[in-house]
């Protein structure tokens, strides 16, 4: 898993259920970095409770709605493999 901030404004995470979870959470996604060809890079708008938010995600102290996470893996999915985004 890997997740850094790029700037004040933005973050940045390999890690994809950790990006369908943000998308589902209403995060706004601003691009998927595909320059490494191994891994993605999901680039979203940061905000001050993202650290908290993320960390319950991955000790599964956070709920999301099972129908937002499954549509936010499908978006993620189709941005990944079509050249829709960059």
């Amino acid at each position: 898993m890997s997740m850094k901030n790029v700037t004040d404004k933005n973050f940045t995470t390999s890690d994809f259920y950790a990006a369908a979870f943000l998308v589902a959470k209403g995060y706004k996604l601003l691009g998927i970095d595909k320059a490494d060809s191994r891994r993605f890079h999901f680039i979203f708008t940061n905000e001050p409770d993202r650290p908290q938010l993320v960390s319950a995600f991955f000790a599964g102290l956070v709920e999301v709605n099972a129908k937002s996470f499954v549509t936010a893996i499908k978006e993620l999915k189709s941005l990944m493999y079509n050249d829709a985004m960059s």
